[in-house]
């Protein structure tokens, strides 16, 4: 495993950074996929059908924050046109509603039209006509209101556990129905439970899919990946807190923006590659993590250069849990590999502060410990998956790190 206390070679004259900040400000600009599954008064019992029901009002209730806050909702698709043309407004979001439940007709379309904005509807065909779901009269209605209607397979299965010739036939099949039930083309697809791998990617990309979603958390930008979106998950009772933090760096011009991460940037960077430190470091304040970013070192050392990220383990912006912490950090890892192909490895960790007794030292040979590690992780660039999914491998973590 490299090393960041490794021997210094020079490497940043072999990237350039970003010309001006316009250049910056374009690279920055996102959009943002929300992902529902219920909308209903009802809220079935047990955590799970909790977490995952927005009741009519509270939906209603982020729809007026939306429109209040002068963001642009769009389908799916017409999101990942704008992010790839880099033509997305200055707020601009996708309500996506997963599986086809009945509620989606009887609640959720309802206060679409009442904004007067489309939302995106993946289906499991199988499921359509079945008791809890939609009807085939119940999509077309949708449909000819102007939601786009997208494919979630036949039977909602975990493509990465099928064979190829399944894989294809799910996909295949979901979308071969929508089309003749709607009449139309079909053009976005959702993974069940955000699964995806080589053979499920390349199913969607034959099956004539424009564009697929995933279950990761993120931003959509021009250089997100076509059949890997991401999507921000809506709970009961969180749905507004998360739209407002994802949404809250609009307030400001990119431009402004762009200077403002450039200057923070610069002020937490350390190692013998700024060029590379700064960028690293502002596509991670770009993305407003809730882990707050203390330092970002860079170190070059031939044939190879690694990035250290170094994070707060006390001062998180807002709570988080343990899976939502780790798919922050394999989203920073990614990040960080898409920001240049120069760096190789990725270490990181976070930290917190221990009490040092009155006149013991803190510095030199016999300096007492200021902080204690409660995560760490080190990934290569070989540890990236399809698509650039990042795999964490063994990673420490306190027992008691992030425990309610």
């Amino acid at each position: 495993m490299l090393a960041l206390t490794a021997g210094i070679v020079v490497a940043a004259a072999l990237w350039t950074a970003p010309q001006s900040y316009s250049a910056l400000a374009e690279s920055t600009q996102s959009g943002a996929i929300f992902m529902y599954h219920h909308v209903s008064p009802r809220v079935l019992p047990g955590p799970y059908a909790r977490a995952l029901t927005v009741t009519p009002t509270e939906f209603r209730g982020q729809l007026s924050w939306l429109h209040g806050h002068g963001c642009r909702i769009v389908s799916v698709d017409a999101l990942y046109l704008d992010a790839r043309d880099h033509a997305l407004a200055q707020c601009e979001a996708a309500l996506s509603f997963d599986d086809g439940y009945d509620d989606a007709a009887a609640f959720a379309l309802p206060v679409l039209r009442e904004f007067g904005v489309p939302g995106t509807f993946y289906v499991a065909t199988s499921f359509v006509g079945t008791p809890g779901h939609i009807s085939v009269a119940q999509l077309r209605l949708m449909h000819q209101s102007g939601m786009e209607i997208g494919a979630h397979t036949v039977h909602h299965v975990d493509l990465t556990t099928l064979t190829a010739a399944q894989t294809a036939r799910e996909v295949s099949a979901s979308a071969a129905s929508l089309r003749r039930w709607l009449n139309a083309e079909v053009t976005s697809f959702a993974y069940p439970a955000g699964q995806f791998n080589v053979r499920a990617v390349s199913a969607v990309r034959d099956a004539g899919f424009a564009n697929a979603v995933t279950t990761q958390p993120g931003d959509v930008q021009a250089t997100s990946r076509s059949y890997e979106l991401p999507r921000y998950r809506i709970e009961g009772g969180s749905g507004l807190r998360l739209m407002q933090s994802v949404f809250e760096r609009q307030d400001t011009s990119s431009a402004h923006i762009s200077v403002a991460l450039a200057n923070i940037a610069r002020k937490r960077i350390a190692g013998n590659a700024p060029a590379l430190a700064e960028g690293v470091a502002v596509a991670l304040l770009a993305r407003r993590f809730p882990e707050q970013i203390l330092k970002v070192h860079v170190l070059s050392l031939r044939p190879a250069t690694v990035a250290g990220i170094m994070l707060s383990g006390v001062k998180l912006h807002r709570a988080v849990n343990r899976q939502q912490f780790e798919a922050d950090i394999a989203d920073m890892v990614r990040l960080t590999f898409d920001s240049s192909p120069l760096i190789n490895e990725v270490d990181i960790w976070a930290t917190v502060p221990l009490e040092v007794g009155t006149g013991l030292p803190v510095s030199g040979d016999y300096a007492v410990p200021t902080s204690r590690t409660v995560f760490s992780a080190a990934v290569t660039r070989a540890q990236q998956g399809p698509g650039g999914k990042v795999n964490l491998g063994k990673i420490y973590m306190d027992p008691q790190f992030l425990r309610p």
